[in-house]
């Protein structure tokens, strides 16, 4: 078991609670997880950036009438012009957003996150589900989610970070992989729904995430106060 008190790396935290169990790092993964044995982890669960250049621009290709995408203040990911994500295979239990962009051989299972709000439709401008693999479970999941264009399921807000992931969706996934407890570990924390439902599922969690204005945004949200289910 981690002990949330005395955390290596101090100087790179950037949010500890230690009743809660809860602490995000403000740096790059690769320097940090060396530190944390990965036997005192129980579950990763984590979206990375895998690749896909992040560039609004291409909104404009499709040839729709005067329009623009609605978040067309997004900036690109630090990492998402590719990061070699080997490392995060060494952890056992491990569920991982990206796929088929990211390829873990280890995975027996998926869960996909159905976006859309149920209706018939011949064109989408994003993508109308994502999928995680998993090494927790065999088969495929599904959690439906609203979550295309300002159509949200409950009104949760979106944050500044264009890959957040609704609350819904990675409370599934805790709930489904995880005890009362539990170590949680999120190497790309963003805006910090991993670290936000894990403290509200009664789980700890270590996030980190490398670009300050999004460990504060995590912060903010772990800062007030939450529901315990």
């Amino acid at each position: 078991m981690i002990d949330f008190s005395n955390l290596p790396a101090k100087d790179k935290l950037y949010y500890l609670n230690i009743e809660d169990g809860i602490a995000i790092y403000c740096a790059d993964c690769r320097d940090i997880l060396p530190l944390i044995p990965d036997k005192n982890i129980d579950l990763v669960l984590t979206d990375p950036p895998y690749g896909i250049n992040l560039n609004l621009t291409w909104l404009s290709e499709l040839n729709l009438a005067h329009s623009k995408p609605a978040n067309k203040t997004d900036k690109p990911i630090i990492g998402d012009n590719g990061i070699d994500l080997s490392f995060l295979w060494q952890f056992p239990k491990r569920i991982i957003f990206g796929f088929p962009y990211i390829y873990d051989s280890g995975a027996i299972g998926w869960l996909v996150w159905n976006k859309q709000p149920g209706i018939d439709t011949d064109r989408t401008l994003t993508s109308p589900i994502e999928i995680a693999s998993s090494t927790v479970w065999k088969g495929f999941r599904l959690v439906r989610c609203m979550w295309a264009g300002y159509m949200r399921d409950n009104g949760e807000y979106r944050f500044e970070h264009p890959t957040q992931k609704p609350q819904k969706v990675i409370s599934y996934a805790i709930n489904k992989s995880s005890q009362l407890g539990n170590i949680i570990l999120d190497p790309f924390l963003g805006s910090g729904t991993t670290a936000y439902c894990a403290k509200k599922l009664g789980r700890k969690c270590i996030g980190i995430e490398i670009e300050e204005k999004y460990c504060k945004i995590a912060s903010d949200r772990l800062s007030q106060s939450v529901i315990k289910l």
